[in-house]
């Protein structure tokens, strides 16, 4: 994102909401009166207590990334890493690109802080992979709640077994990128080359490096368990602030959803998320969370204000200040910031 000019995403993000929610008011004035009535009735004491936590799930998405970076022997500061996972969260979520466009922002702001681009797609990697063991520890939470309630569904049962199918998946590419490096060294040069072609630019030889810098920092970090273990940490930190968010827009408009039935509802959005290419989940996730809702006792207008609510806290709020941090010029380079000592069997392997 430009920092020398206005970025047209948040004008786009505010014209679409402007638009679709014309558009809901003209087409269903009635439902619209009665979210208005809905909306007079909120509990601001829950609804402020969602802001906090959305603050919260930023600075741990800061503190998340750091670990991820001093995992592979890299440092930031919290600070500086917030605001570039700020950024870099916005992005995610208004491109759906598979995590390019958040490890874009990540390289870019660690080029100038000095660290090699491998390293830092190493620190992403790690990010991700922990995130998407949070969520399966989530997920696999929710399931037991359901088991012991005796409210197990056959859509649980298929979201459950859709899910270990795409761990598995993901396990089983993990596993063949870090068996055949060579093969995944040529592919990416291979890449980098019709990309230069395309693009009629040419191909800068240390690019190339990239998948070799890359390797080197993950096994750099396995000699780091304290490291992972706090990466895991915050990851699980993240996906429970994020129920806690639903929890508080629940509470906020009174419905009659126990915080436990609220954390299998938010594991459930999330796993239907998975499915959609639209940037952010958008439309599933809502969808998915309301028809839960109104299925555990809210009315449409209810079920629908605190989707809104929980939406504004999940989405829209990280992604505004992610595009309000873009806008700000970066901070000088940290000269006194240096890269953490290299672990023992990273020194071992390397003699």
């Amino acid at each position: 994102m430009s920092t020398n000019r206005r970025s047209p995403w948040l004008f786009v993000i505010v014209g679409v909401l402007t638009i679709g929610a014309a558009f809901f008011i003209v087409r269903h004035a009635a439902e619209a009166r009665r979210l208005a009535d809905e909306a007079g009735a909120l509990d601001l004491r829950f609804a402020a207590a969602g802001l906090l936590i959305s603050a919260a799930a930023m600075f741990n998405r800061g503190l998340l990334n750091r670990a991820a970076h001093r995992a592979v022997g890299l440092d930031a500061g919290a600070g500086a890493m917030t605001r570039t996972a700020a950024v870099g969260f916005a992005a995610q979520k208004m491109i759906k690109s598979a995590g390019a466009a958040g490890l874009a922002v990540f390289v870019r702001d660690g080029r100038r802080r000095g660290h090699a681009p491998g390293s830092v797609a190493a620190a992403c990697v790690l990010s991700a992979v922990s995130s998407f063991v949070a969520l399966g520890i989530l997920l696999l939470s929710a399931i037991g709640v359901l088991t012991l309630t005796d409210r197990m569904t056959g859509w649980w049962v298929a979201a459950a077994a859709g899910f270990g199918l795409y761990a598995l998946a993901v396990v089983v590419i993990g596993v063949a990128l870090v068996r055949h490096r060579s093969a995944t060294v040529r592919l990416w040069s291979r890449a980098r080359h019709t990309w230069s072609r395309l693009t009629r630019r040419p191909s800068r030889r240390r690019v190339d490096t990239v998948p070799d810098k890359m390797f080197e920092a993950l096994d750099a970090a396995w000699a780091r368990p304290g490291a992972l273990g706090w990466l895991l940490l915050h990851g699980v930190a993240s996906k429970m602030l994020g129920a806690l968010m639903l929890v508080a827009a629940v509470a906020s408009v009174g419905l009659p959803v126990s915080p436990a039935g609220a954390i299998v509802i938010y594991a459930t959005a999330l796993a239907a998320s998975m499915v959609t290419i639209v940037p952010g989940g958008v439309g599933t996730v809502e969808g998915s969370t309301a028809a839960l809702l109104v299925a555990s006792g809210a009315s449409v207008a209810a079920a629908t204000l605190a989707v809104v609510l929980f939406r504004f806290f999940d989405l829209l709020v990280p992604v505004i200040t992610g595009a309000l941090a873009a806008r700000r010029p970066p901070e000088p380079p940290l000269a006194a910031i240096e890269p953490l000592p290299a672990a023992p069997a990273a020194l071992a392997a390397a003699a």
